[in-house]
Parts: structure tokens; sequence; C-alpha cells
């Protein structure tokens, strides 16, 4: 099925549930009571007007941008959370899955999705150099230590696991942070010395001379454009990632001395 005719039935079912939506109000007020049925009824309606609008968003996104900027890991996983969101939402909204699973599962969604923004970031860091690639499939490893150790944390809440559990994953987050980290600066001092190699993640310099004859770097026409949105939620999440633990080894050590 074409990108178009799948915009198409996004905005058809926005329109109808917005409708939808309207009619059972107006039949909820005419009736003079607003029991839980209309109510259940009405978040269905507008569950699939959002993910319908989510929907779009993700359709908007593959085309307008192009291939050398385009996330599309990240994307393509995000549509996937997309349906699986509506699906939990709806299984939620009917109390089919009790409201506890439900947020656990949003909770497994959220690092899923930061996982494949993260993944594709160092991904696009990569091949340039082997120092840099050996430090990404590293990375990857710290990565997925960190997804299981918080994924029992979730699904498990309550349970003792443990004080060395948690500078485990404490540790795993600094090194996850810091070797991404790395990668990023590696990746743009192998840029500098080789300008003429485009980036994924960097904008292409060219070297212009200005009016008083000094050699200047500018960023190619078609690449003037700010930081992704998405990348800058990333960097904010890895600085969190890696002060967060130093917080929690520094209570811990004046709980310690006390």
């Amino acid at each position: 099925m074409q990108l178009a005719q799948i915009k198409k039935i996004a905005i058809n079912t926005m329109i109808a549930s917005l409708i939808g939506a309207a009619v059972v109000a107006v039949v909820a007020v005419l009736a003079g009571s607003f029991n839980d049925t209309f109510g259940k009824a009405l978040f269905t309606l507008m569950v699939v007007a959002l993910h319908a609008l989510a929907t779009l968003g993700f359709l908007e996104t593959r085309v307008k941008i192009n291939d050398s900027e385009d996330l599309k890991f990240f994307t393509n996983t995000m549509f996937v959370l997309i349906v699986l969101s509506f699906v939990t939402a709806i299984f939620g909204i009917w109390e089919l899955l009790p409201e506890s699973v439900v947020w656990k599962l949003y909770g497994t969604y959220f690092i899923f999705a930061f996982a494949s923004l993260h993944g594709e970031m160092l991904y696009k860091t990569q091949g340039l150099d082997t120092k840099i690639t050996n430090i990404v499939y590293a990375n990857y490893g710290f990565m997925l230590l960190v997804i299981l150790l918080l994924l029992p944390l979730l699904w498990l809440a309550g349970t003792d696991f443990g004080d060395f559990y948690y500078r485990l994953l404490a540790a795993a987050a600094i090194v996850d942070a810091t070797l991404t980290i790395l990668a990023v600066i590696l990746h743009k001092l192998y840029l500098q010395k080789h300008p003429k190699i485009q980036s994924q993640i960097f904008p292409q310099l060219i070297t212009k001379t200005d009016a008083q004859g000094n050699q200047v770097q500018q960023a190619v026409a078609p690449n003037k454009r700010k930081m992704h949105p998405l990348l800058i939620v990333l960097i904010a999440f890895l600085v969190l990632q890696f002060i967060a633990p130093l917080f929690f080894v520094l209570g811990g050590f004046l709980l310690f001395s006390e």
C-alpha cells in the first residue's frame, strides 16, 4: 500500500473518530447520564484519533526527510510501537489488561524507543575508522546490558534485587553513555582530518574564502538545518544516564560513611 493511501486512511480514521466522539457525547447528554460504557467508548475514539495523528506524523517524517538525514530504523521502530501502543491502550480502556500491566508495557515501549534512537545514532558514527567501529560494537554490548537490567526492575517492581544489581546497572549506564560520547567525539575529529567525507550526523563542511581572503568553513546549503530535536532529547538522556548513577553512588557512599 502506498504512503498516500495510508495517509488518506489515517486522515479518514481521525475524522471518523472525532465525529464518533461528538456523537457519543451528544447521546450521553441527551440520555442525561454518562456511565462507564459511554466513558470507555469516548476514550476509545480519542485513542484512535491520537494514534491516527501519530501515524500521520510518522508518514510526514518519512516523506520530507531525505535518505542522508533519515533515522530509518528509529522511525520504523516507532511505527511498530504506535501499533502496539494502540492495542495496549484499547485493551487497557476495556480492562482486558490490568492497569499495572498497561503501564509496564508503556515503560517497555519507551525503553525500546530510546534504545532504537541511541543505536541508530551509534550506527551513523561507525564505518569510517576501525577504532570508532570497535567502540560502537562495545557500546552496543553495554546498551544491551542496561536494557536487560532495566526490564526486570520494571516488570518485577517491589523485588529486592540486592545492592550489587543496582551498582552493576549504574556502572553499565555510565560506560554506555561514556562510550557513546567518545564515539561521537572521535567521529567528529575524524571528519576534521578528512573534510571530504560526508557525515550522517554532522553537516558536511566546505572551505570558502571570505572578502578578506581568509579561509572559512561553511555547511553545505542542503544540510543547513538545526540539530534534529530527537538527537537533542537523546543527548539529554545520555547526560542524565551518566550523572544519575554518580549521584546514586555518592548517596550510597555518604550513607555508608554515616
